[in-house]
């Protein structure tokens, strides 16, 4: 899919009351993409994969997305990345294994080091393939939670991300949204 097809695809702005959805954007590679200066590399071709900066030939088309909810001072995105069937699947196998290779990361913070711990969690039955993960680390405000929900959808790899910070619940991208998304993606692709 081009990144005109994938905005196309996109969740559509606004459908629900609750949200402020931002309009979908075309994201241009930029020098340094898929260069994460983390301690374990498994961790950062995890993230790489995850995040669709993994490099890549060709390189995938990309769009992404920021979600607010009414209730919620973190929000959320969405990361679309069309790599062609062949590249979709040997991304989604860097992600996979990277999850089960990555447990701890150290990275450069603006005021302090960040310390993440990833675990697996237990993945959605969307897509053709999907994984579910945590990265935690401390903050001043408590726990720093970021959510992973990426799933491939044919040539397609879609990756919710949702943060919590000092909350005592991990609050996760909206189930409903995601498989809206993935049935979205299907049907642009079929």
């Amino acid at each position: 899919m081009t990144a005109e097809q994938l905005v196309a695809a996109a969740l559509p702005t606004g459908e629900m009351g609750d949200s402020d959805w931002h309009p979908v954007a075309v994201r241009e590679p930029r020098r340094g993409d898929g260069e994460y200066e983390v301690s374990d590399p498994a961790c950062g071709r995890l993230l790489e994969a995850a995040g669709a900066r993994r490099p890549s030939q060709p390189s995938p088309a990309v769009v992404g997305q920021t979600f607010n909810w009414n209730d919620d001072l973190w929000g959320g995105n969405s990361t679309l990345a069309s790599y062609g069937n062949s590249g979709a699947v040997a991304v989604f196998d860097q992600v996979r294994e990277g999850l089960s290779n990555c447990r701890y990361y150290e990275a450069p913070a603006p005021t302090t080091v960040y310390k993440g711990t990833v675990t697996a969690g237990e993945a959605p039955p969307l897509g053709d393939e999907a994984v579910q993960f945590e990265v935690v680390a401390p903050s001043e405000m408590g726990p720093h939670v970021t959510q992973y929900t990426v799933v491939r959808s044919g040539s397609v790899i879609a990756t919710f991300t949702k943060l919590s910070v000092g909350d005592d619940r991990v609050r996760a991208f909206p189930p409903a949204m995601i498989a809206q998304q993935i049935d979205l993606l299907r049907q642009a692709q079929s």
